[in-house]
């Protein structure tokens, strides 16, 4: 047996923290929502409880509410769940070291050698079950997969859910795979599924039998190749990437679901993201915006200029893009920016120019950037984001997919409640 990777995989994370949180939640049906109090709005997460009725991420309040008549809505916690987030990396790596954080109910490590026995491996698995339920506490579970490369082990910690814990060696290939659909896989999207059922590879089976060149053909280069290892536990090194983008969205509360209270959170978003570039040293060279208006007409605009992370800068040139929407468009209903062209400041040149280059302005803004880390976001701000600052419900700190937040950058002050010891 060669299980080099265990993958963690928690289960129905935010639900799960909420029941550990609030006692009067466990064993009832939970339903995670944005805001409390709108019908509209859909679930970003559910209890195991709760996915017994049909209830999943995405469904809507009135659907959950017919589906499973007995549901508790809660509204998110963000900064709780990076809270316990935080919490069970630091135990984890106690442990075993882990390599890489996927997202916030995610992540593995590479297993020494001499752990990578079948016996040893499992009891490694047991010791971070037992860490978890002792130091973060029992109701927040995870399924863990064991498996030659991370591919597989990502696949096999979701073989047994919830709370399992299962293997996927050389000997199990390829007939565990069989048991996920296509779809399931990571690297198959919706166009890649669809060519390869044009090549008449319609489940797992026919995948997984499949030549290399067959897959390199499909997918239309070296992913196809990479692949084809994969499914044969082969360690595939990954593909570095960079960033390319930062940017946020956010479904406008009612009250803030008037042209001025749009323009205001698009510039409390423009602030936080401008807060983020330079954390991370970056300059941004184009900012884009989407602005939802009712429930149909979607609009956008998006301009250049030269690198920057002049929260100024990119302020006036919002202002700008703002001017040009539509008049007699209904009120906003969801905004969204983002900053793209991302250059690092190791290979930024500064502009010769004096309105792209502001060295004091900047030295100020780093200082407000300070101010917000030490007392919260919403502590020092520009003007043209008021409105949305003094509203809780405006653009407050969200936990994406690929992005989990820095509290010390991105946490509210007289928000945020810091999750109890369990």
């Amino acid at each position: 047996m060669s299980l080099c990777y265990l993958f963690i995989d928690f289960d129905s994370f935010y639900a799960s923290v909420e029941q550990q949180m609030r006692p009067e939640l466990r064993g009832r049906p939970v339903g995670i929502v944005p805001s409390l109090g709108v019908e509209t709005t859909c679930c970003i997460a559910a209890s195991y409880e709760a996915k017994a009725y049909g209830v999943k991420t995405g469904t809507g309040v009135r659907e959950a509410r017919y589906l499973c008549p007995g549901i508790v809505f809660v509204e998110a916690g963000h900064s709780n769940y990076v809270r316990v987030h935080e919490r069970i990396k630091k135990l984890i790596h106690e442990i075993i070291y882990v390599d890489a954080v996927l997202s916030i109910d995610e992540m593995y490590g590479r297993l020494p050698r001499h752990w990578q026995p079948l016996e040893v491996a499992r009891a490694k698995a047991m010791e971070v079950k037992t860490a978890l339920a002792t130091g973060i506490g029992e109701h927040i579970r995870a399924s863990i997969g064991l498996a030659p490369n991370r591919f597989l082990a990502k696949l096999a910690s979701k073989l047994e859910k919830p709370n399992g814990l299962t293997t996927m060696d050389f000997e199990e290939i390829p007939e565990k795979l069989y048991h996920f659909k296509l779809s399931d896989i990571t690297g198959i999207g919706q166009r890649i599924e669809q060519r390869l059922h044009t090549a008449r590879i319609m489940d797992m089976e026919a995948l997984c039998t499949a030549s290399r060149r067959k897959l390199h053909r499909i997918w239309g280069g070296i992913e196809g190749d990479r692949m084809w290892y994969a499914l044969r536990g082969v360690e595939v090194p990954a593909v570095e990437t960079t960033r390319r983008s930062i940017g946020h969205s956010h479904v406008l509360p009612p009250h803030l679901r008037t042209f001025h209270g749009g323009h205001a959170t698009l510039h409390r978003m423009l602030q936080k993201a401008c807060l983020r570039l330079r954390a991370m040293d970056y300059f941004t060279g184009h900012l884009s915006v989407g602005v939802k208006f009712g429930f149909e007409l979607r609009w956008g605009a998006e301009t250049h200029c030269f690198p920057t992370q002049d929260s100024v800068v990119l302020g006036k040139l919002l202002n700008q893009i703002w001017a040009e929407h539509p008049r007699d468009a209904p009120e906003p209903t969801k905004v969204s920016i983002t900053l793209s062209r991302l250059e690092h400041i190791a290979v930024h040149t500064p502009s010769l120019f004096v309105e792209d280059n502001q060295p004091r302005r900047m030295k100020l803004q780093h200082a407000m950037d300070a101010v917000n880390k030490r007392f919260g976001g919403r502590t020092i701000y520009y003007a043209d984001a008021m409105e949305a600052q003094r509203s809780r419900d405006a653009a407050p700190m969200r936990i994406a997919f690929n992005h989990i937040p820095e509290l010390e950058l991105e946490r509210d002050q007289n928000v945020d409640k810091k999750a109890p010891d369990p």
